[in-house]
This record gives structure tokens, sequence and C-alpha cells, in this order.
């Protein structure tokens, strides 16, 4: 090697130990920002503590949450602040992360006094609070306006499930389709009533648009609104389901409180 190159690399060698900046190629690509973990804060603090449980279109609960037994972390009991009153119960999940458990009171004004909860998952200073039900057949104002989550077809068969028309939800073959007013036959009904009809796939997305009661019999049908891509370029067909052929997938937000 040349004597001028190695002392070249010899002084470039010298000034990097030194921590001297050394200059920069203008044309390089900007050196990226190390990838952290500290995506959200707190990840390391305990689920116990204060926490406020937000409601679309509710007033906010805050709750207290403890452990069932003290020094047992696996069980987890939310109370709320100003009654005591159990509202959660949080159960360690035994394969993945978070916790399941039941939601209890909250949505008693829509006819639920127990929510299953799928999915209990602490991100630091929030977590989300994950559940599926039937909607009910009374308003629910957090459920209806689709604040808390998103209505999706169910159908037990797996396959399409059809949008009624209000004559079809009003006409006497569909009392015996159906067995309205009486028992169900034991035989699964198809719910090809209507040739002209918008069939929806199983777990296609649905806008809820109103409950409706049957002029027939007094039952109860949501009117929903397929929810389709802007892409389509054709109008969201409307019809009439039965609330069993459609569950809702909620989502409720708890914050730390500060």
């Amino acid at each position: 090697m040349k004597p001028n190159i190695r002392i070249t690399l010899l002084a470039v060698a010298l000034l990097a130990m030194a921590g001297v900046a050394l200059p920069q190629d203008p044309n390089a690509p900007a050196p990226r920002r190390p990838l952290g973990f500290k995506v959200f804060n707190n990840m390391d603090r305990p689920v116990t503590g204060t926490w406020d449980l937000e409601i679309p279109l509710s007033p906010a609960r805050r709750l207290e949450i403890s452990e069932a037994v003290s020094g047992n972390p696996e069980v987890l009991v939310g109370r709320d602040a100003s009654s005591g009153e159990e509202i959660l119960r949080l159960t360690k999940k035994k394969e993945g992360i978070g916790f399941d458990g039941q939601l209890s009171r909250l949505l008693s004004p829509c006819g639920y006094d127990t929510l299953s909860i799928s999915e209990f998952l602490p991100l630091g200073d929030s977590a989300v609070l994950r559940f599926e039900m039937t909607p009910p057949s009374g308003p629910c104002a957090p459920i209806d306006s689709g604040q808390a989550g998103k209505f999706f077809v169910f159908s037990r068969k797996g396959g399409p499930v059809k949008l009624r028309a209000f004559t079809d939800i009003s006409a006497s073959n569909t009392r015996e389709a159906y067995s309205i007013g009486g028992d169900r036959p034991n035989t699964e009904v198809t719910t090809d009533l209507t040739p002209g009809g918008v069939s929806v796939d199983d777990g296609a997305e649905l806008k809820f648009i109103q409950r409706v009661k049957a002029p027939l019999d007094g039952s109860f049908w949501l009117e929903v609104e397929a929810v389709l891509s802007p892409a389509a370029g054709v109008r969201a067909p409307r019809g009439f389901i039965l609330p069993e052929s459609v569950r809702f997938v909620g989502s409720l937000t708890l914050r730390r409180a500060r």
C-alpha cells in the first residue's frame, strides 16, 4: 500500500474513534432512524389502575381495575369508580396475549346485561376491548350509529343471505317459511323467497338503517344497506334482514385516567 493512502486511512480511523463527524456524501440516502419498540407509551405498566371506558354517544365510565385476588394478575376486576359495582371481569388468555372475559350492565338499556369479551388488549395507556353480538331488537345508540363497531352478514349455512323487500316481510309466505309466531321447523329454511332479490355473501359488511316492525305479526327486522367499494360504481342495495342473520363486531377503548 502506498504511504499516502496508508496515512489517509489512518487519519479517517482516528477521526472516527475521536467522534469527529466525517463529511457526508450528498448523494447518499438519508440514514434510517433505529427501529425502537416504544410505539406505545408505558407498555410495561400494569393493567391495574384507574381507566375511563369510552362509549360512543354515551358518557364515559370511570373504572378501577384491580386484581380479583391480591397478588394474582391472572384475573382482573373492573368496578365503577362511583358505585363500586363490578362492570368488567378479565381472565388472562392461556395462549397469545391479552385477556378475555365479560362486560356487565354497560348495555343493559339495549337489552344486554352481559357481553362476552373476545379480546382485551392493553396498549400502554390505552386498551382495546372487543366483543361480538346479535343486534338488539330495540334502539341502542352506540350500536345503531356504527360508531362502536360494524355490522356483518351471518349465515349459519355459510352461504349468501338474501335481502328482503318490504312485501316479503309482510306476506303470508314469509310467515310460513320462517314459522313466525310459532315453533320453527326442524329443517333449515331456504332464504330464496324473492327471485329478483339481492343476495349478500356471508361475512359481508352492512350499514344499519333502521328497525322495522313487520305489520303481519309484529316481528322485528333490520333495514340494512350493503357496503360496496366506491369503485363498484353502482348504488348499494338495501333490504330487510332478520337480526339473527347479522353480527355486530364492536370495540370500545379504555384510556388510563390522568
